[in-house]
């Protein structure tokens, strides 16, 4: 598990969802702007966004540490008997495919947990000049 305390008293700033990737924005206590990338995404549950989202912590877990609480709550599972069922064998084949988890828990406003094949933490500018190149292409 890795978790990104520079983001503590952060700011969760919204979400960009396109097709199978999320890109997660986010800022320091300190206004530095970052996006977290993540693409084959599998599962996505956030809600609670209000004006000043801040973060507590943000958190990623890889597949031998991913628990049943994160497939349940990426999925937007209940606690029932075959919601549970399901969980399990979402979890499984999570582990198979080495997928990972973002978790982001707030202090106030947003939360967000998502399983995906790859996340990566930029800084904004330089995801921004990624996606200029790209969209120019």
């Amino acid at each position: 598990m890795t978790n990104y305390d520079q983001f503590h008293d952060g700011w969760l700033d919204g979400l960009l969802i396109e097709h199978a990737s999320v890109q997660v924005f986010v800022s320091t206590e300190e206004k530095q702007s970052y996006v977290i990338a993540a693409s084959g995404v599998v599962a996505l549950s956030a809600d609670g966004f209000k004006a000043g989202n801040i973060i507590f912590e943000v958190l990623t877990k890889q597949q031998d540490d991913l628990t049943l609480q994160d497939i349940t709550e990426s999925y937007g599972l209940s606690a029932e008997i075959n919601d549970r069922e399901q969980a399990q064998k979402l979890l499984g084949k999570a582990r198979e495919r080495g997928l990972t988890v973002l978790q982001i828990n707030p202090s106030y406003g947003a939360t967000c947990i998502l399983l995906a094949e790859s996340i990566d933490l930029l800084p904004r500018h330089e995801w921004a000049e990624r996606n200029l190149v790209a969209a120019t292409r």
